[in-house]
């Protein structure tokens, strides 16, 4: 390419520029410069007319501006109908990638007058550059992936309101229609959606692909529609369960608390028909293993220990492990709905710190052989205003989603469940009161619908609010141990000492199994730092540091007597 092109399209754009100004597009503008306009169209790839709005624009945007109609009409000085004339140049400018359309802040209730031209980037570059234009219109989408993407890019610039409903519909439609070489769109286009279905569905399946697990419903409508009628409508045929999408099961509504906190995810259906089309949602598969090594635990992952409880208390427990067994289960949920009773198994296990209560819900899983899906519930409370409500809700859906998965039902685990499960506030306290409320009826609601098997712990029973009781259909109190049950447990865990001394210690030291549990952590450690074995004076001194003593030595000057 010679040297002199990029001086000849700057000069030819450059003379444009100034004569067109006030020219009011009289058709002597294009006879005097038909010399440049033949130039920069043989050059650009365009007609004269569109070579004139070319000259126009570039020369503004140099200027660091945007051109939108009014802008054109102030500088041709030309009726405004005049202008309309020529629209199709502007539709063709767009389509082959010369211009770049945008929508202006202040938003015209009419066709094309909010639009914002300003040329491609890679077109002022090859000018500069002293480069043939690069052909943009040409430019393929290589894979699905990258196609997908691009109908989130014309979904988030409906929304930013860039571009029209009907604008993101039409670019819809013809990105199908251009790409059914690929499997994907091929089946999209044979069930035949509605436009508007086939965009939410594609945009669902990006947005899956970008490491959302379930997306807006409320948000992505109004990404489709900019006619709050038609949105509304939409809206509730949706929720209603009437759209083809969720009539045909292409994707699954996550069962709402609040009518603005709809949420929608892809069905498993969607997840086999994509594997059908080697697309592998990675994050998906990945997300649930990462899930269960987080806090999923296996029974064959926890080691048997010995629970030991007075013996009113170990009756309930027996009574809850012969339940849980897999042939009672079943049995008792078979009959439970059959005299429309609620069918789900919830536990509360109540009592003072170190009792076991956590290490119960454990030796239960592994006893039944159940997997466990711990949660610890106060870390649930998000610090971000109204994320915890989410958050809890997908507590119960994640259950529900990885119980399906399981060939016995797991069981969910509230660790410390008094950090939610508190009296209630008093309406209108504050902020955060009303928010805790809020997060206990969610749990309520989601207590009365239980399905499945749910084991509560809590330290501070008395804190507990009424109407949880009754969604609880076990509670079991863990008292203080006495004498003769601590020393069995310090049997247990010490198997090589004394009984009399067990009962010393027992007698001594009013320690709940957590504690004596810290004893044994001390002499474990102390047997490997100082390479011998702990003597009964050691335990003793170890018992003496568990406590912390009321008693603090005085510090500063006694007076004596």
């Amino acid at each position: 390419m010679e040297k002199t092109t990029k001086l000849k399209v700057l000069e030819s754009i450059g003379k444009i520029y100034e004569v067109s100004k006030r020219s009011k597009l009289e058709d002597s503008f294009f006879v005097k410069m038909y010399k440049e306009l033949s130039f920069l169209a043989e050059y650009s790839g365009t007609t004269k007319s569109q070579a004139l709005f070319f000259s126009i624009v570039f020369a503004e945007n140099f200027k660091g501006n945007s051109v939108d109609f009014s802008d054109l009409i102030r500088y041709l000085n030309c009726n405004p109908m005049k202008l309309l004339e020529f629209s199709d140049d502007f539709s063709h400018l767009c389509a082959s990638g010369i211009f770049e359309k945008t929508k202006s802040r202040f938003k015209k209730k009419l066709s094309g007058a909010n639009d914002q031209y300003s040329i491609n980037e890679k077109i002022s570059e090859a000018i500069l550059n002293n480069e043939h234009l690069p052909d943009i219109q040409d430019q393929k989408i290589t894979d699905v992936i990258q196609l997908l993407e691009e109908i989130n890019i014309v979904g988030e610039q409906c929304y930013d309101g860039e571009i029209s409903t009907q604008e993101l519909l039409s670019k819809t439609s013809e990105l199908v229609k251009n790409n059914l070489h690929f499997p994907l769109i091929r089946i999209v286009n044979h069930f035949d959606f509605q436009i508007e279905d086939a965009f939410l569905y594609m945009f669902t399946i990006w947005k899956t692909i970008d490491g959302n697990k379930a997306i807006d419903i409320g948000r992505t409508c109004e990404t489709v529609f900019d006619n709050t009628t038609k949105r509304f409508n939409y809206l509730q045929k949706f929720l209603a369960g009437e759209n083809i999408l969720v009539k045909n099961n292409f994707v699954e509504i996550v069962e709402p608390q609040f009518y603005n906190c709809s949420e929608m995810k892809l069905s498993e259906s969607s997840y086999n028909l994509l594997r059908e089309c080697e697309i592998n949602l990675f994050d998906h598969n990945q997300k649930k293993k990462k899930s269960k090594k987080e806090n999923i635990i296996s029974p064959t992952d926890i080691s048997h220990k010995e629970l030991i409880f007075s013996e009113s208390e170990m009756q309930q427990l027996f009574l809850l492990k012969d339940l849980l067994n897999q042939k009672k289960f079943i049995e008792t949920q078979n009959r439970l709905i059959d005299k429309n009773l609620p069918p789900g198994v919830t536990v509360l296990l109540h009592g003072i710190p170190g009792s076991g209560k956590t290490e119960i819900a454990k030796q239960l899983a592994k006893e039944t052989n159940r997997e466990l899906m711990k949660v610890e519930i106060s870390q649930s409370k998000s610090m971000w205003f109204g994320e915890s409500e989410k958050i809890i809700k997908s507590i119960f859906t994640d259950y529900k989603s990885y119980a399906k998965e399981c060939e016995r039902t797991p069981i969910l685990l509230f660790n410390e469940a008094d950090a939610i499960f508190s009296k209630r506030k008093e309406i209108g306290s504050s902020n955060l009161a009303q928010t805790e409320n809020t997060l206990q009826n969610i749990l309520l609601e989601e207590l009365e619908n239980f399905v499945g098997i749910l084991i509560a712990t809590t330290n501070l029973v008395d804190n507990l609010d009424s109407a949880f009781e009754r969604r609880f259909l076990y509670k079991i109190n863990f008292s203080k141990p006495d004498k003769s049950i601590r020393a069995r447990i310090w049997k247990s865990k010490f198997p090589d000492l004394e009984l009399e001394d067990c009962k010393m210690l027992a007698e001594k030291y009013e320690f709940s199994g957590g504690q004596i549990d810290n004893i044994l952590r001390k002499n474990e450690i102390h047997e490997i730092v100082n390479g011998e074995q702990v003597s009964l004076d050691n335990l003793l001194t170890f018992c003496s540091e568990e406590t912390l003593s009321s008693k603090r030595p005085q510090v500063g000057f006694v007076k004596s007597a």
